[in-house]
């Protein structure tokens, strides 16, 4: 089976006044489907941008980006939305709930955006809303829930869908030890019992070290990528 994910020679950079900033440099990197990974570095190491282009949220100055064998940064616009619609979920550290939508509804609506009928998209967020522990909490809004319970919702949008890729950026940052623990236990479960590959950035040695596989940035280059074949 071919890798789910290949990065050739990812390079992006930025102007900060004169000064020419390399996020991203020489980047390459083969990653399998099923794969649990951390990426780690400190701040400006480019972590969050190497996550954005993988996502098609910024595109790359040089190199190529496969996904399931299809080079994302020749998509135009439309086809890169569709990408992230259908092939990707997002997991953002500030949840990105939208505030007026209960919990099933932030739930079902990526799904809701694929097309799918309403009350298959209701059923299955109730699904997955139970699956990550928040079973009775479905009408809820985020205003109402706590910042682990709204992270575990954000979590349930993310692989509602059944996307092919899941890209979590820092998302037990603004979460206390307990639930931060609790949170990377669950999204390992996820990705044991749906195959589904997660690319998770983080500060927190307790999450950079429980993924099998880790790669560490440092001015956009990769210093170190280390599997760990206990935890396979």
């Amino acid at each position: 089976m071919p890798p789910i994910l290949e990065i050739q020679q990812l390079c992006k950079h930025y102007h900060d006044g004169d000064k020419l900033i390399q996020a991203v440099d020489q980047v390459s990197l083969t990653i399998e489907k099923g794969e649990f990974i951390s990426l780690y570095g400190p701040s400006g190491s480019g972590k969050t941008t190497l996550l954005n282009l993988i996502g098609g949220l910024e595109r790359p100055d040089s190199g190529d980006i496969l996904l399931n064998g299809q080079s994302t940064p020749k998509l135009n616009t439309d086809q890169l939305t569709d990408l992230r619609l259908n092939k990707i979920g997002f997991i953002f550290q500030s949840y990105n709930l939208i505030p007026v939508f209960s919990a099933l509804e932030n739930v079902a609506f990526i799904m809701q955006m694929q097309g799918q009928d309403k009350a298959s998209t209701l059923e299955r967020a109730r699904e997955v809303l139970k699956a990550v522990g928040l079973e009775g909490l479905e009408n809820r809004r985020p205003a109402h829930l706590s910042g682990g319970q709204q992270q575990r919702v954000a979590i349930a949008r993310a692989i509602a869908a059944k996307p092919s890729l899941v890209l979590a950026d820092e998302p037990t940052a603004n979460l206390d030890s307990q639930n931060s623990r609790a949170l990377i236990e669950l999204l390992k479960q996820l990705n044991e019992e749906l195959n589904m590959t997660f690319i998770i950035t983080s500060h927190d040695p307790e999450v950079i070290h429980f993924a099998p596989r880790q790669i560490q940035l440092r001015d956009g280059q990769v210093v170190s990528n280390d599997l760990d074949k206990d935890k396979n």
